[in-house]
């Protein structure tokens, strides 16, 4: 008898160490003790309200291999009610307990057999859980809770699988959680013992969401939404959404609205349009004053898998603030935004600048040589010359006469005029003419003349830009002009009756281009033992010529403007403090040569060179550009203090 005694409270309290309650303090895990507050706080027991009596009274029982049945009928008899069973009610139960209170051990022998029971009036109703039937039982009554701050529907979704779904005794065994979505409440079609586990589920998830503002000193507030985004969040197991087909972040543009992840958020006088408004015109956007505009830069949620349903309305949005120079966090929970915050101070420093003069000089050379021989015979009445190569001859005139022109002054008369325009005298005025002189040709002449002429240019053509680079940031210095580079005619129609006709009106279409000139790109790295690494590309177009095409009018249009280009694109190229990078070697050269002389006479040994002239061009043109970095040292902040 005694053994029997002891039998009995050892398996009353294996029992009692299985169905023990929140508070009970389990073995604490790397520091964590479950019995802490915080856990206790946000801890809820999924248990239904079984409520067989009101007294509860506490029971003792020793039973082996009992008809369920049976033992439910003495529970039934001890709380003084009627109890029906199902026809799939059956099965047996083995239990040992000492002082339990009844309604504790009814719930317990329902768990492990499977039941559930409803209560009717004073009758007890009994049915196995996976039992269609239940549905008609559980719907006994209507009860509305509200929802503030998140949405009923996922708290719904959120009792069906999680609470309802796992058919626990007290609890409906349907899903008998719905919403009315225009008021976000949540209605339970359902047993009024499902009212108090409905109330603290969502007194644990209708929480407001945490909402921290970050400010952002020395990168744009773009800046570091994407490095949030991108790296942060997917390195701690986040898929944050807003993003292209390949994963890269595109911030959507300011007053485009999205329907996804991304998109706008306004504030203040701002009256930028919502993802629904996409209509708007680009003008109308970019015209008007925005106050307070925030870009969704991405939601992250963590995915769930098995058998339990997440819920998912408290995502961790990221979102900045242009105007402002902030970054917003909504929703997730106090340490991801803690998470946010180190990232943040630790990737928003000072970036090293250097103050850079830039020298841009072309040095342009040209010379020519020109020699020329000139000569002219005359006989009688016929004369030949030739001037340069070009050849000329006839008759000199009628007669052997040899007329020329002289310039003299002449004088005439002319009014002067008071002021009532009155003739009030007379004065001569001189002006220029010219007198026919008619001179007897000689007989027979040659005259012989040599020309020789060299001229040299020289030119320079200097820009002395000085701009500040930021470390990893592109600076553009760009020198170039506007030119015509292509034309085209058309004439205007008119359409009458349906067809088209010319009017006769010309219209001419001009293409300009926008890169002749000197275009310098500049991608800086500027590290902190005092030198500056550059990736440098310049490129210098000058006009090299003109192409024309025949028009629509009979006439030449510009078809195309030729430019010669000089480009380098130079990679990790080094410099010191201070020091000074010469880039030149960027030479362009040309050279022409023009030889005319009278055909035979030109080729003769010797004596032939007074038969030509000949004339030589050459250009030369050299691009030098000198490049002194200066580091600016920012103080405390610098680089070279942090490492």
């Amino acid at each position: 008898m005694r053994y029997s005694n002891i039998q009995r409270l050892l398996s009353a309290a294996l029992l009692l160490a299985f169905t023990a309650p929140v508070g009970f303090s389990y073995p604490s895990y790397n520091g964590y003790n479950s019995s802490d507050s915080a856990l206790a706080d946000n801890s809820t027991t999924i248990v239904g309200d079984v409520q067989l009596t009101s007294r509860n009274d506490k029971i003792t029982l020793s039973l082996r291999d009992s008809d369920v049945k049976q033992v439910l009928r003495m529970f039934a008899d001890k709380a003084g009610k009627n109890i029906v069973f199902h026809s799939n009610v059956n099965g047996k139960v083995t239990l040992d307990m000492v002082d339990m209170p009844i309604n504790e051990a009814f719930s317990l022998v329902l768990q492990i057999s499977g039941l559930n029971y409803y209560i009717k009036d004073n009758t007890l109703i009994i049915m196995d859980k996976a039992n269609a039937d239940n549905a008609a039982f559980s719907k006994q009554e209507m009860m509305i809770f509200p929802v503030k701050y998140v949405s009923a529907s996922s708290i719904a979704n959120f009792l069906n699988k999680n609470v309802f779904g796992i058919k626990k005794a007290g609890l409906s065994g349907v899903e008998a959680a719905t919403v009315n979505a225009a008021t976000n409440e949540v209605i339970i079609f359902g047993m009024p013992s499902d009212a108090a586990i409905v109330k603290k589920v969502i007194a644990q998830l209708d929480k407001e969401p945490l909402s921290r503002t970050f400010v952002v000193n020395h990168t744009t507030p773009a800046e570091m939404a994407d490095m949030i985004c991108n790296m942060l969040l997917p390195a701690h197991g986040m898929s944050s959404g807003g993003g292209n087909a390949q994963g890269d972040y595109i911030p959507p543009e300011p007053g485009v609205g999205t329907g996804g992840a991304a998109g706008i958020v306004t504030g203040g006088a701002s009256s930028s349009s919502s993802s629904s408004s996409s209509s708007s015109s680009s003008s109308s956007v970019s015209d008007t004053i925005k106050l307070g505009e925030g870009i969704v830069a991405c939601s992250a949620s963590v995915s769930s898998s098995g058998a339990v349903s997440a819920f998912d309305m408290q995502n961790l949005a990221i979102s900045y603030y242009p105007q402002r120079g902030t970054i917003m966090l909504i929703g997730g929970s106090e340490a991801q935004a803690q998470m946010v915050e180190n990232f943040i101070k630790t990737n928003d420093i000072r970036q090293p600048q250097a103050y850079l003069e830039v020298s841009i000089v072309e040095l342009t050379e040209q010379g020519s040589k020109e020699f020329q021989n000139n000569w002219s015979f005359g006989a009688g009445t016929w004369a030949f010359s030739n001037q340069g190569g070009r050849f000329t001859g006839g008759r000199a005139g009628a007669g052997g006469i040899l007329e020329h022109y002289m310039p003299i002054t002449r004088y005439i008369k002319t009014n002067v005029y008071d002021d009532n325009k009155q003739v009030a005298g007379q004065v001569y005025k001189p002006y220029d003419d010219y007198l026919t002189v008619r001179e007897q040709y000689p007989g027979t002449y040659i005259s012989w003349t040599m020309n020789y002429l060299i001229e040299n240019q020289k030119a320079r053509v200097l820009a002395n830009p000085k701009i500040i680079i930021t470390n990893g940031q592109e600076s553009i210095i760009d020198l170039t002009e506007d030119y015509v580079e292509k034309v085209t005619s058309e004439f205007l129609t008119s359409t009458q009756a349906g067809a088209g006709s010319s009017n006769g009106a010309v219209q001419r279409n001009y293409t300009i281009g926008d890169d002749k000139g000197i275009k310098i790109s500049l991608v800086p790295f500027i590290s902190p033992d005092g030198y500056v690494t550059l990736n440098i590309k310049p490129e210098y177009a000058t006009e090299a010529g003109q192409v024309y095409s025949d028009n629509i009018l009979g006439g030449k249009d510009l078809g195309a403007t030729l430019l010669n280009r000089r480009n380098l694109d130079l990679k990790n190229v080094r410099i010191r403090d201070g020091e000074t990078l010469v880039l030149g070697g960027m030479i362009q050269e040309t050279e022409n040569k023009v030889v005319n002389k009278i055909p035979v006479l030109g080729d003769l040994p010797l004596v032939g060179a007074a038969f030509r002239s000949t004339t030589s061009k050459k250009g030369k043109s050299e691009l030098v550009i000198m490049i002194t970095p200066r580091i600016i040292q920012d103080g405390d902040d610098s680089v070279a203090d942090r490492l």
